[in-house]
């Protein structure tokens, strides 16, 4: 009994016991920041990154109202499998853009695709300019749709706004780098404990700054569950609106017509 007890201290104090199954992984920061955290549970109140990415078609309509009254429609279809894009809206008091090209590759620079000012291609000397333009729609109106679905999108900067949550919510304060058109963008989104989002405030490159409430929350349905969205953002006599249509369908030749459809 001695000699096996004798063993078993040298043994122990030699290391050789079993080393454990599955060893404790070592001291470092967390996984999560407290921003990471926050931006997570967000996207989560949205209704997920997995239901996002299993939507196969998007079809939206961007609106600006001013004193409730609408003064400006800007209509979406998106075709997510394969990255073609058409958006309408109206130029001037009595034209009508149409726009189709592909959000995969679209290249600012040297733009390909197809525009046309009420049915009729624009003339080759301004093509470039109108699908610039019409790319810049998809740019800015998505992100009034989907911008809880983008917080890990890569060039997206996330931190916690210091001094702004109380008990009730949280502020996730939003810089980018080398994404979008204008990285000098700088927003502010405030949550619930719950990861819903109230409002934004945003302070824009351009100079711009403004402060809406989120309001009239969706539910948008996909392949994968459904994403869960405000769609009425609103501020001091101004509103913008993200009314999304059903779209689980689509008719491929919609991206060839050159007259306004949707």
């Amino acid at each position: 009994m001695r000699s096996i007890l004798f063993a078993g201290v040298v043994c122990l104090l030699a290391g050789c016991a079993e080393a454990p199954e599955h060893p404790p992984e070592p001291a470092g920061p967390p996984l999560f920041s407290a921003a990471d955290s926050l931006a997570f549970l967000i996207t989560e109140s949205a209704g997920g990154l997995a239901a996002w990415e299993a939507m196969p078609v998007l079809r939206f309509d961007w609106v600006v109202e001013r004193d409730s009254e609408e003064v400006f429609r800007v209509r979406h279809l998106w075709d997510r499998e394969s990255g073609a894009y058409r958006v309408e809206y109206p130029v001037g008091e009595d034209s009508m853009l149409v726009a189709v090209f592909s959000v995969d590759d679209f290249d600012m620079e040297a733009p390909t695709g197809k525009a046309y000012l009420n049915g009729v291609p624009v003339d080759s000397t301004e093509m470039a300019a109108r699908l610039r333009d019409a790319y810049e729609r998809f740019i800015n109106d998505s992100y009034w749709l989907l911008a809880p679905l983008k917080l890990f999108d890569p060039g997206v900067h996330r931190n916690m706004a210091p001094d702004s949550s109380d008990a009730e919510s949280s502020v996730l304060r939003l810089t980018f780098e080398n994404v979008g058109l204008t990285p000098g963008d700088r927003y502010w989104l405030r949550a619930d404990s719950a990861g819903k989002l109230m409002s934004w405030s945003f302070l824009l490159e351009s100079g711009g700054e403004s402060h809406y409430a989120f309001m009239d929350f969706e539910y948008i349905r996909t392949p994968a569950g459904s994403l869960y969205v405000a769609t009425r953002k609103q501020a001091a006599g101004r509103a913008i609106l993200t009314q999304v249509f059903a779209a689980d369908s689509l008719d491929r030749d919609i991206f060839l017509d050159p007259r306004p459809r949707l």
